[in-house]
């Protein structure tokens, strides 16, 4: 069990604004987890439903009520920024990325972000309905040392086959939280135990990027909702997935990589995701999907 409770950062400039917060000046620091209860469960939040939700969803959570999970919201990046300047560390930052279309505007969003990122270790959640957007400003040359610790997710998304963007946020923060327990995607209780392949409930996430919401969630009702070593072996070797090995010189490739024309790419041999996990990690699994190639 963890003694120091996972500190979650939430900045978002759309907070509803009571009048006895601006009052006592609420919202000119760190917002703390009583107030942003309070603030969920007495205000209109209009279009930000879903993230009321969320905020009630995490303080009610059972790793919240045991003191694992601390909350705090900020109006502006710049007040989270000066919270680190005294000393106030996130472990996982949900980013709103909903300021007012002008370049200026996005340019300094996306400064605050590698900021953000330079300043602290934690995950960020880049958290906005601007999907089709953003991906063309994080995927330069400035994120690149920084891409095993963002990714984006899109306001309310989802259909009757997905986990929701929030329901994602909650997993990863209780399962930074706590090592096993039950944790709920899309209202369904699973259940998760540590195990050889993944370390935590929030490690779930490493299967969604690799494999698809969709499948993922159509293979947990195969396995009962269970996550333990046998199930994630399941869903896995149900995929029929694979990459190429070459055990001689080190090296992990793509199915799809370019390179698999070249001639001197000898003593390749299929090896499957499960095979990897075994021999390698899940984290290196994904890299190699996600670069195409990966020395081991």
């Amino acid at each position: 069990m963890k003694t120091k409770p996972v500190n979650v950062f939430i900045i978002d400039d759309e907070f509803p604004k009571i009048p006895e917060f601006r009052k006592s000046g609420i919202y000119n620091s760190a917002i703390s987890k009583d107030n942003l209860f309070h603030l969920a469960v007495n205000s209109d939040w209009v279009h930000l439903a879903e993230l009321q939700q969320l905020i009630i969803d995490i303080i009610s959570s059972e790793a919240s009520e045991e003191g694992l999970i601390d909350l705090f919201g900020f109006s502006t990046p710049t007040q989270a920024l000066q919270g680190l300047e005294e000393n106030f560390m996130p472990d996982i930052i949900i980013y709103d990325w909903e300021y007012p279309n002008a370049q200026i505007y996005s340019q300094n969003a996306k400064n605050w972000l590698i900021d953000l990122l330079k300043s602290t270790t934690a995950f960020i959640f880049v958290y906005s309905k601007k999907g089709d957007e953003l991906p063309k400003l994080l995927n330069t040359k400035e994120f690149i040392p920084f891409v095993e610790r963002f990714q984006l997710f899109v306001k309310s998304r989802k259909n009757k086959s997905t986990f929701s963007s929030e329901e994602f946020i909650l997993q990863y923060i209780i399962g930074s939280a706590k090592d096993s327990g039950s944790i709920k995607i899309s209202g369904i209780p699973i259940k998760f135990t540590s195990n050889n392949y993944l370390d935590k409930a929030s490690d779930i996430l490493f299967l969604q990027r690799i494999l698809g919401n969709e499948y993922v969630l159509e293979e947990m009702n195969k396995i009962d909702f269970i996550i333990n070593a046998s199930s994630v072996e399941k869903v896995l070797n149900d995929a029929k997935l694979f990459l190429y090995i070459n055990r001689m010189k080190g090296y992990l490739i793509t199915p799809d990589n370019h390179l698999l024309k070249d001639k001197q790419l000898d003593f390749l041999e299929k090896i499957s995701y499960v095979d990897i996990l075994k021999e390698f990690s899940i984290d290196q699994l994904e890299e190699t999907l996600e670069k195409g190639f990966l020395n081991i």
